[in-house]
């Protein structure tokens, strides 16, 4: 292991540029479902409901390999299940490209979600392994690349919109992506994680209750951060906006969310990620707030931007106190984290939904400050076991 110390400068390797790209891609395809859907429900003459399932086959699909990865993991070693999830992600992208009927469209993304999500489960702890006590600014790095490929995708499917090429060209054409990176990186080696202390099976221990106080925090952060992408441009349709601007708008929070993660990887070189993660919680939820409850729809669009600076580095913060918080265990932890993305990204919106339904989708984001607050309850939970564990 390379891991260093927390004094030490942080270093890039080959190794750590590999995991960047590789999350930076799968962010890009997830992203991407969102504004080729559209298009794809015209197509096919889909209605609302089946066109969602292909959102609920991706989440699905990091469920399953939040479950399973580690023991994928264990027995074919991680180089293998790694480059099987950019594999998964490629034929994916590929058949939901080519493909024009919706079970097999629901396929190409539950493929995605699930094979693909292999790599996406491996990113986190080869990027703890690596880098150790300076684990934060790793993973926070490579966030700022997947929330910019995110913020990213939305413009290039727009544009293969205007190509006779359609978002097909545009989903086609970033699959140079992984091509470069198996051609570049393909004999990188991807080291197996250290064993504990106690020399026991990396893959047979209980995780730590610190650890999955901290996986709470991540379900219930998540969980804000797509309520926010799936049902930003409904509450700003009721704020106020017109529809197509409330389109445009609503990218806002992604490009929020590039801009915090830009500023959280220079806080994170002088504070800890336990100094940081009540800060970033807090700005959250006033920009949250701003959003929710302005009396006039410029301050509403502020907040939707103070918002996603704030949850931004929510998610790379507690994964890495989550992965600290079980040292020796990184893959089956980091594998346990994509469950916990998985089962936010279904059930949140899902939810807030069916909340909006019952009593307006204004009163319905009610959810977000108490996901918020409970994040908070948690992270402090998880700092206590923590201490009580390091004590």
């Amino acid at each position: 292991m390379n891991a260093g110390n927390i004094d030490s400068p942080f270093r890039r390797d080959r190794l750590t540029w590999l995991a960047y790209g590789m999350l930076g891609l799968y962010n890009y395809l997830l992203s991407g479902l969102g504004p080729l859907m559209a298009s794809l429900r015209d197509e096919l003459s889909l209605s609302y409901t089946v066109t969602s399932l292909h959102f609920s086959a991706f989440a699905a699909g990091m469920i399953l390999a939040g479950l399973i990865g580690d023991r994928l993991v264990a027995r074919w070693g991680r180089r293998a299940i790694f480059w099987t999830g950019a594999a998964g992600l490629l034929a994916g992208a590929v058949s939901l490209a080519l493909v024009r009927d919706p079970l097999l469209t629901i396929a190409s993304v539950f493929l995605m979600g699930s094979v693909g999500s292999l790599a996406l489960v491996l990113i986190p702890a080869i990027l703890s392994d690596r880098h150790g006590p300076r684990r934060a600014i790793a993973i926070v790095e490579a966030n700022i690349l997947s929330a910019a490929t995110g913020a990213l995708a939305a413009l290039t499917i727009g544009a293969g919109e205007q190509t006779p090429f359609g978002w097909r060209g545009a989903l086609l054409l970033s699959l140079i992506v992984p091509l470069v990176l198996i051609v570049r990186f393909r004999s990188v080696p991807i080291p197996a994680p250290a064993l504990p202390a106690s020399g026991s099976r990396v893959f047979a221990a209980r995780l730590p209750a610190a650890y999955w106080a901290y996986w709470v925090t991540i379900v219930l952060a998540v969980g804000v951060e797509f309520c926010l992408i799936f049902w930003g441009a409904d509450f700003l349709v009721a704020a106020g906006l017109s529809t197509a601007a409330a389109a445009t708008t609503v990218s806002l929070f992604l490009w929020g969310m590039v801009a915090g993660r830009l500023t959280g990887r220079q806080i994170a070189l002088r504070f800890t990620p336990e100094q940081l993660l009540p800060m970033t919680l807090m700005l959250a939820l006033a920009g949250f707030l701003l959003y929710w409850l302005a009396p006039v729809a410029a301050l509403t669009v502020i907040g939707l931007f103070v918002a996603g600076f704030g949850v931004a580095n929510l998610f790379p913060l507690t994964s890495a106190m989550a992965l600290a918080a079980a040292p020796g265990h990184s893959t089956q932890a980091a594998a346990r984290l994509s469950f916990a993305s998985g089962l936010a990204i279904l059930a949140a919106p899902l939810l807030l939904g069916a909340l909006a339904d019952a009593i307006g989708i204004r009163v319905a984001y009610g959810v977000a400050p108490l996901f918020l607050i409970g994040a908070f309850v948690g992270s402090q939970v998880g700092k206590r076991l923590s201490g009580r564990v390091g004590g």
